[in-house]
């Protein structure tokens, strides 16, 4: 938990040498380990370093001080430059393999109505977009490992929401250019670190429409070490009296960067992704909201295995089909189930009021 909020903490690394795992949205983690100590980090927080024996049943990490006598109004094209500068040298921009773990969860006006986690391995083009690499159709080739997934396959009116891509996922996870100059930028570096937080904040726009997050990036080599943007959609939506329309609400994006000591070089480590969407079509003339969340965690990159692709990487998720392996599911301790979920699956498996309902669980 925030030691100053006592609030929940989401991707809090949880690890040591031999042994990984993250936080949930509840802040609950959970590790197996033969090891007599534990190390918790958050970017933007202190790292705490715990015997096995002193973990207690909450734990609290506290935020990093700014160094307040130390902002700075800066422009943003220079920091994105700074950035750029610096792909070659903190990034890995040739083929790798990278093992994966994917969260999916899709609620209907605060309603959980599908679940989907996915582990495999991942064979990617480049950790990062730049210097002339664009993307292409087979940057991302998956091999499926485990899979379980339950939900509602179209609700009372007909309707199916389609979820992203493989391709999608780990495509749009790498698109970090937020800042432009119709943002605010303000540079924050922390006291004794070497670390700097960059916040933004877009300046008023017409349709109302708005963006703020922040950048920690490394003082030393310009790496980036986390991204967090919050958007909010335009005020002046399509018009709901039509008999089709869907309107952004809002959107956020967190991605959290480690670096591989050995390689010296940094990969995408964990991430999330959520957007709120309102819907209404001919057959549900009363609007919808629709959230949709998207986590990601890589445990291991730049391994040099090979891979066979056995999905189709362009295909919304929740239509892809893979065996349930439910010994596997019970062991698994990268990213913990919520009670939220927990419940939601408790209630599929006691019917679901006549929905049609697919997943390959038991």
């Amino acid at each position: 938990m925030d030691a100053d909020e006592h609030t929940p903490l989401e991707f809090v690394h949880v690890f040591n040498r031999n042994n990984s795992t993250i936080s949930n949205t509840e802040g609950r983690f959970f590790i197996k380990t033969l090891l007599d100590t534990v190390i918790l980090f958050r970017n933007g927080y202190k790292k705490k370093v715990l015997l096995t024996e002193a973990l207690t049943d909450t734990i609290y990490l506290k935020k990093k001080v700014v160094a307040l006598d130390e902002v700075i109004v800066t422009n943003a094209k220079t920091i994105l430059q700074r950035i750029k500068d610096s792909i070659n040298s903190n990034y890995l921009l040739k083929p790798h393999m990278e093992t994966f773990f994917i969260r999916a969860l899709l609620r209907k006006n605060d309603s959980l109505v599908r679940m989907q986690d996915m582990t495999g391995t991942l064979l990617r083009k480049t950790s990062i977009y730049g210097n002339g690499l664009e993307m292409e159709k087979k940057d991302y080739q998956v091999q499926l490992a485990e899979m379980r997934q339950l939900g509602i396959i179209r609700d009372e009116h007909g309707i199916y929401f389609e979820l992203p891509s493989l391709y999608n996922i780990f495509g749009e996870f790498m698109r970090l250019n937020a800042m432009g100059p119709e943002f605010e930028v303000i540079e924050k570096p922390y006291e004794n670190s070497e670390e700097i937080r960059v916040e933004f904040n877009s300046l008023p726009s017409e349709d109302g429409s708005s963006a703020k997050g922040h950048y920690i990036i490394n003082g030393e080599n310009n790496a980036i070490l986390s991204f967090e943007v919050v958007s909010q959609g335009a005020i002046n939506s399509p018009n709901p009296a039509e008999d089709k329309y869907s309107h952004f609400l809002k959107g956020s994006s967190s991605m959290y960067f480690k670096e591989n000591a050995e390689k010296g070089l940094y990969y995408l480590h964990r991430a999330k992704r959520t957007f709120s969407l309102e819907v209404k079509t001919e057959q549900h003339p009363m609007p919808d909201v629709y959230d949709m969340e998207i986590t990601l965690y890589t445990p291991e990159s730049f391994g040099n295995e090979k891979i066979k692709s056995n999905v189709n990487e362009h295909k919304d998720i929740f239509k892809l089909k893979h065996p349930y392996n439910a010994d596997y599911w019970e062991q698994q301790s990268w990213l913990p189930l919520t009670e939220e979920i927990k419940k939601f699956i408790d209630t599929m498996g006691q019917g679901t009021l006549g929905l049609k309902t697919r997943g390959n669980m038991n």
